[in-house]
């Protein structure tokens, strides 16, 4: 999700003797990677302290080896970062979601285009543009974040580290409304892969984490990935992530398909070199290369089913990132030149173009040739897409509204308001800027001639009420004061001036 806004220069590889997961240049590795791995200043030490990063974890591997790795710093438990050491994965998750999905498809358990009301009967979606959109919503949709839906739900959202249930989570997407008409736009959504992962469930009468284990984790060797919290409260090598101004602790993520899971660079590289391999580990199948093939075709806004598919320098890359809870990372590949590169942070940073940049460091360095072979399927899976490429537009071609002209009475709903957390141990001084009326992320309400308008740093829009107290903006946010507590996107807000 997050790339770098920093821009490092094309920088070569270099090895550091510190505690962790260092690794020197094989035997197997040639001369040239050799000196170049030995000769410069690590990136990734820089990285770490211009980001202010306790703890990161990196690799940079082809389908059979790791070409280098290495760990810097300690875990928020004060011991070394190493190759074992658990992060949490948060938005990555989203790809493994999407092929866990695939094998279900591939095992005839599952049909992409099949509405998802056929596997969850009972769940149901509020919209504005038309009656049970929950029959038209299929699981490609979810994937590809085009069903419609906001990004938070009530329960189980990135405000609310307060302990709830999957179950809790699930049942209060139903709450929520679309952003648009079914299938007609792109918002990226934790929403909809939390509904995939359930689908899983109800399908294969597994829980999504023995699913996971069962066809992905445990056939790849990744003994210590998982999303069950409790494996993780008992491990004893894990970090946890560092978020300012909040004393450091364990919160638990019930966003399991979105954001719950949690491996160390060991697996983590394991996990990348299966899809390096297109779908097989030890010349065994794990998913056959038409799924992959459809995780790498982009349906909108270079996503295709919980993949980032894009360009760069004409190269084309595979790629996800995860931030939150006070965590970074990042795989990132280049299937033209068969190598990859994983970094797992426990702090918020922008570790995309760190991977980047290493990648087209080792690439230049080594004079890779692209698998001609390669780009020819990726072009033939994407060459629409980028022949017709445009920018996106967060403006809403169609409103979920009905007045927007100024109502007496709307005067109550003006002022500034603060988007909440809940749940987390602020330290004093963030408790004390906060009776001072300073929070981190607000908005205003304000009116302006003859409308209601919503102003945030993401810019500002008009609003329109569509049911008394309920306003949609023009990008198909709620802003709702029926409610005991008002919330916008669903996340709860406080009146503060």
């Amino acid at each position: 999700m997050w790339k770098c806004l920093i821009k490092y220069s094309l920088i070569a590889l270099a090895v550091i003797n510190l505690a962790g997961c260092d690794t020197q240049p094989s035997q197997k590795t040639n001369s040239a990677t050799t000196v170049l791995v030995n000769q410069f200043k690590s990136p990734l030490q820089d990285f770490k302290k211009t980001e202010k990063i306790e703890g990161v974890a990196f690799a940079i591997f082809d389908k059979n080896r790791v070409i280098w790795q290495q760990c810097l710093g300690n875990s928020t438990y004060g011991y070394p970062i190493t190759e074992k050491t658990l992060f949490s994965l948060q938005s990555v998750s989203k790809n493994i979601t999407a092929l866990a999905v695939m094998i279900a498809v591939k095992d005839g358990l599952l049909d992409l285009d099949l509405a998802i009301s056929h596997y969850l009967p009972d769940f149901k979606i509020n919209s504005c543009f038309e009656n049970n959109p929950e029959q038209r919503i299929t699981l490609r949709m979810l994937l590809s974040h085009t069903a419609g839906l906001t990004h938070e739900a009530p329960v189980g959202n990135n405000y609310d580290y307060t302990s709830s249930s999957f179950d809790d989570h699930l049942k209060s997407i139903s709450k929520t409304w679309l952003k648009f008409p079914v299938g007609t736009d792109y918002s990226y959504s934790n929403l909809g892969v939390d509904l995939a992962a359930n689908i899983v469930e109800q399908v294969s009468g597994m829980k999504f984490n023995d699913y996971l284990k069962t066809h992905i984790f445990l056939p790849l060797g990744m003994v210590s990935t998982t999303i069950d919290d409790d494996e993780v409260i008992t491990s004893k090598d894990k970090t946890e992530g560092t978020i300012p101004s909040v004393r450091t602790k364990h919160y638990s993520i019930p966003l399991i398909g979105s954001g719950a899971v949690c491996t160390n660079l060991s697996d983590f590289v394991k996990y990348v070199q299966l899809q390096l391999n297109s779908g097989e580990v030890m010349g065994k199948p794990i998913v056959d290369r038409k799924y992959l093939s459809e995780m790498y075709t982009i349906r909108m806004y270079n996503y295709g089913l919980g993949t980032y598919i894009d360009k760069t320098d004409s190269t084309y890359y595979i790629n996800h990132n995860g931030s939150g809870y006070g965590y970074s990372a990042s795989f990132l590949w280049y299937p033209e030149y068969k190598i990859g590169a994983v970094l797992l942070c426990n702090s918020q940073s922008n570790t995309f173009s760190f991977c980047e940049n290493i990648l087209k460091a080792y690439v230049a360095n080594q004079n890779l040739v692209k698998d001609k072979d390669v780009t020819s399927e990726f072009e033939k899976l994407n060459r629409n897409y980028f022949a017709k490429k445009v920018e996106k537009d967060d403006v809403r071609k169609q409103f979920c509204t009905k007045d927007t002209v100024f109502k007496p009475g709307w005067e109550k709903y003006t002022g500034t308001y603060a988007l909440l957390f809940f749940g987390l141990d602020i330290k004093w001084y963030a408790k004390l800027a906060f009776t001072f009326g300073f929070y981190p992320q607000k908005i205003e309400i304000v009116k302006e001639g003859s409308i209601l308008k919503l102003k945030s740093s993401e810019g500002e829009s008009i609003l329109g009420e569509f049911q008394p107290a309920m306003f949609f903006t023009r990008g198909g946010e709620v802003i709702n004061f029926n409610l005991a507590i008002p919330t916008y996107k669903n996340i709860k807000l406080k009146k503060i001036k």
